[in-house]
């Protein structure tokens, strides 16, 4: 007896010395009621807490010696102490109801219930399959081993939620559990799919549910599913206006079903800053990226928000390929160049000869943008140092594809120093451009007419300003064969009369 008490006596004065932890899980089990004596002397353990810790020592141990032969009132007790989360109390309690009889279900549940406290999942699972031994229909008992195995092994979770449900079809908590381990487990299909039933069974979801929610809502995204995201967003927000997750998808959703009115109230989460600079993901400035530019035309801010996007995550390859392509739309290609160029870096090995070309193609509208001296004549050098830079990607390319004709095409294009002039380089690349398309398959070569009718042009023009007619007529006859109405071709064939 001595022994006992003073093990209740360090368990009490822990816990009034310190402080409880909360119960992570809720446990739901049936007792019986506290008998009125049990009632005021368990109620004045809670009230003596703090005024005497000692006397709530003694009424705790008077406590104990009502309900030592009474499991019932001893778990009735210890239920109250573990709504109270007084984990001494409860945990003393259990102890006691075990040893009077280990086969009781309220005893074993109240046993679970202390494990649970202090997120002690191992010992509650084996209280739990003591239950199940016995009772193997018990949903309760197999709802808290979902939870329980949720933590350490949630396949075997899945398992018992099945079960639940091939019970009980309509356990609605079932599903949502079943929702949350498979998002839990990147299973999102199913995730959607488990979350559906239990939301559309919960037509007013409470803050209990808002995690689900959540969780819904981001399997949602991953199976490209905006409308019921944005259908799933509006039902969650009103349970907590200020939810980030949920307002971030429902901003995503709208944007995703071009909802840009309903958009443009959603964005102020990332306009206003509304939340700490810790809290914004890279995703969330490219949607506001996406919206600048694409509702608002605004091209500077997108690339503003893009690059702060980038200082959150700084790997994000494809971000440094859509500000360099936004500098393009601003007709600033020498400020993205090394963007893009940032781009092929991270790509590094995965980089294939498409993105090589890509940078190539960039290169040249920097060459393109390059300003007239001031008498208004080519800055053919500034030109030419660019075209060196870039050339090497447009020769890896064709040396890796030979038989593809964008590698000369664009080239070509690369090439062109002087508008106005007949430049040989760019000449020798268009005609490299027809070799190739001229032994294309039928099909592959009607795709490649646009290619062909620029190459022919170029050409003719060439052909046209080094005083040949009788080239530059071939070149006119294969455009107009090509299109009758072409406007310049048959100005020039109308010169060459």
């Amino acid at each position: 007896m001595k022994k006992i008490f003073f093990s209740v006596l360090v368990a009490v004065a822990a816990f009034f010395g310190s402080g409880t932890a909360k119960a992570q899980i809720s446990v739901n089990f049936t007792t019986a009621e506290m008998s009125a004596e049990n009632a005021e002397l368990a109620n004045a353990v809670m009230e003596q807490q703090t005024a005497d810790p000692e006397l709530a020592n003694k009424t705790f141990k008077k406590l104990l010696g009502k309900v030592k032969k009474d499991k019932e009132q001893a778990v009735a007790v210890g239920k109250f102490f573990l709504d109270k989360s007084v984990y001494p109390c409860a945990k003393q309690l259990a102890n006691l109801a075990y040893t009077t009889d280990h086969t009781y279900v309220p005893g074993l549940m109240l046993g679970v219930g202390v494990h649970l406290m202090r997120k002690n999942y191992g010992e509650a699972g084996a209280k739990l399959d003591e239950i199940l031994a016995n009772d193997p229909d018990n949903i309760e008992a197999l709802r808290l081993s979902a939870r329980v195995y949720k933590y350490v092994n949630p396949y075997a979770a899945k398992d018992i939620l099945n079960q639940i449900i091939e019970k009980d079809p309509t356990n609605l908590d079932a599903y949502k559990q079943l929702g949350d381990i498979a998002y839990q487990l990147e299973e999102y299909k199913d995730a959607c799919a488990a979350f559906k039933t239990f939301f559309d069974g919960t037509p007013n979801p409470t803050i209990d549910d808002l995690r689900s929610g959540e969780n819904y809502l981001l399997s949602l995204m991953n199976q490209s599913d905006p409308y019921t995201m944005k259908d799933m967003a509006n039902k969650l927000l009103p349970i907590d206006p200020n939810d980030l997750i949920v307002r971030r998808m429902k901003f995503f959703a709208d944007m995703d079903t071009y909802d840009y009115a309903t958009a443009m109230q959603d964005i102020a989460y990332i306009t206003n800053k509304e939340y700490n600079d810790t809290l914004y993901l890279y995703l969330d400035y490219v949607y506001a990226a996406n919206f600048a530019s694409e509702v608002e035309n605004d091209y500077a801010k997108a690339i503003e928000f893009y690059k702060q996007g980038l200082q959150i995550d700084p790997t994000k390859t494809a971000g440094y390929k859509e500000v360099a392509n936004l500098y393009r739309r601003l007709k600033n290609p020498a400020e993205g160049v090394a963007f893009y160029e940032k781009y092929i870096e991270l790509l590094g090995e995965k980089a294939d000869e498409a993105d090589k070309l890509g940078l190539g193609v960039y290169y040249t509208s920097v060459k393109d943008a390059i300003p007239n001296k001031e008498d208004g004549t080519v800055d053919a050098e500034a030109r030419l140092a660019i075209i060196q830079k870039a050339d090497p990607f447009f020769a890896e390319y064709m040396e890796a594809l030979p038989d593809k004709y964008q590698g000369p095409f664009y080239r070509a294009k690369l090439w062109i120093r002087d508008n106005q002039a007949a430049e040989d380089e760019p000449k020798m690349w268009y005609e490299k451009t027809l070799e190739i398309i001229n032994t294309l398959p039928a099909e592959e070569a009607e795709k490649a007419l646009n290619y062909k009718k620029t190459a022919l042009t170029y050409l003719m023009v060439y052909y046209l300003k080094t005083d040949n007619d009788e080239v530059c007529k071939t070149y006119v006859e294969q455009i107009l064969a090509i299109d009758p109405n072409d406007k310049l071709a048959n100005q020039v064939q109308s010169v060459l009369k």
